[in-house]
């Protein structure tokens, strides 16, 4: 048994090295980018080069919470949820869409909410389960109350589903947690305790299950809560143990669609970033990459040495570098950066993906290392850094800006060029069947929460009365 074990997790790493690069994922990659609008086909554009776009579901819309917040229609709770078959067919949709090795949000409202009330666990399992069979990598979104409160949940998706990413949306704008009432909460510093609390959680996983498990943080930002932003980014930054478990920070700036109830002075993306440069201690180039528009992200990687908790840009700014940076792009951007595909013994099979790739260019991969060496001679990456890569004590962490447009934006889009572009050039899109002509469309999620959330409940409470029981909304 042993010793199959190992001859399989050798076999993986052989295909991993051969074939670091997917032909289908380069065919959808280079029609991503033939797609996008001229001016948005720049050096430092990673759509149609490392991604086509991430994925979501439109999935159970029920949450317990009633956040100040929330980009759904009113009626979200009354909706039925899918069925599992319906549920595969978004994913196979959204699997051809994508290609593999694609992130796939599994949302709708709180879903992991949704089947534990109804007593669904095992039909969220194996949502998530049919996502990583079919090539892609699900992020469950949530709140997180339930999994926090019923843990054996949580290790059941990670069991059995092979779920590895999730991303917990904590801020001042949730109604719903008992133990931190909206009206008593009057910084995010009250909400700590609670970040820490599925730091602990993610660490119990990971030790219970032996399996990689890694955690986003989701925070929509308001006037009211703009303040505390630098101390969140701190909070995550001051522990290497911390940033190690949680690899996305995003911060999201409030948009006015759905229930929200609009800031008297709401806050810019602009001024977000600024906040965000505040926390991490140092400005930050927000644009060195864009994904899309680059009115709808900001956001950089960073490096941290495990050892000093020092922290580095990931790409540097020089102008040789990032002439390299476009070349890497353009040759390897197909390549998986997926590092959660391993387990506790194995680990992560990126370094033969990396590998492979570099022996399919040796010629770049010479001349990245020799960057590289030059950067360090000249000090432009401190010595400390190359240290903790070698001795495997370094990690990093994305921080940025996801920036929804507000409804009224969306709807007047075929009379203003730049919301069309934003849209058009979305790197946040779900697959969505057109009930018209029965075929399946790719949505940026704006266009979701401007109207498309509405038709979609609307066809599936025409559908509720052929459902059964257990499908129907909650009471």
């Amino acid at each position: 048994m042993a010793f199959s074990k190992r001859s399989e997790l050798w076999r993986r790493r052989w295909q991993s090295f051969r074939h670091p690069i997917n032909p289908e994922k380069q065919r959808l990659l280079r029609a991503r980018w033939d797609s996008l609008p001229a001016e948005l086909q720049t050096p430092n554009q990673i759509s149609g080069r490392h991604l086509t776009h991430c994925g979501f579901t439109t999935g159970a819309s029920y949450c317990s919470f009633h956040c100040t917040h929330c980009y759904l229609p009113k009626i979200a709770n009354q909706i039925p949820i899918p069925s599992f078959t319906q549920m595969k067919e978004q994913i196979d949709a959204n699997r051809r869409f994508q290609g593999p090795g694609a992130g796939l949000q599994i949302t709708g409202g709180d879903v992991a909410d949704a089947y534990w009330r109804s007593n669904r666990q095992s039909e969220l399992v194996a949502i998530v389960r049919y996502a990583v069979d079919s090539g892609l990598v699900p992020m469950l979104m949530t709140h997180g109350q339930t999994l926090l409160d019923h843990p054996e949940f949580l290790e059941q998706l990670v069991l059995d589903g092979g779920l590895r990413q999730m991303a917990v949306h904590i801020d001042m704008t949730q109604a719903g947690r008992a133990a931190h009432p909206i009206n008593r909460v009057t910084s995010e510093a009250d909400l700590h305790p609670l970040r820490e609390a599925f730091t602990s959680l993610a660490l119990r996983v990971r030790a219970r299950t032996g399996l990689p498990f890694e955690l986003a943080h989701n925070c929509t930002v308001t006037e009211r809560n703009i303040g505390s932003i630098a101390q969140v980014v701190r909070w995550f930054l001051t522990d290497p143990e911390r940033s190690r478990i949680w690899r996305i920070l995003s911060f999201q700036p409030e948009a006015n669609t759905g229930r929200t109830i609009f800031s008297e002075h709401p806050v810019t993306p602009e001024l977000v970033w600024r906040e965000i440069c505040r926390g991490i201690g140092i400005p930050i180039n927000g644009s060195a990459y864009i994904g899309g528009h680059p009115d709808c992200n900001q956001g950089a990687s960073l490096l941290i040495s495990e050892r000093s908790n020092h922290l580095l840009p990931l790409l540097p700014t020089d102008t040789k570098t990032r002439k390299l940076f476009t070349e890497i792009l353009e040759k390897l951007g197909a390549l998986s950066t997926m590092t959660t595909d391993g387990d506790a013994q194995s680990g992560s099979l990126l370094a033969y993906r990396v590998a492979g790739a570099f022996a399919k260019y040796p010629g770049l991969a010479w001349r990245i290392f020799l960057r590289i060496g030059w950067l360090l001679i000249s000090g432009s990456i401190p010595w400390e850094f190359a240290r903790a890569l070698g001795t495997g004590r370094a990690h990093t962490i994305n921080i940025g800006t996801h920036n929804f447009m507000h409804a009224s934006q969306v709807a007047n889009a075929p009379n203003d060029p730049v919301v069309q572009s934003r849209l058009d050039a979305c790197v946040f899109k779900g697959a969505v069947k057109n009930r018209a002509n029965g075929k399946w469309e790719a949505i940026p999620m704006c266009a979701m929460n401007q109207s498309r959330w509405s038709e979609l409940y609307v066809e599936r409470l025409t559908e509720m009365t052929q459902l059964p029981e257990v499908c129907k909304p909650f009471k």
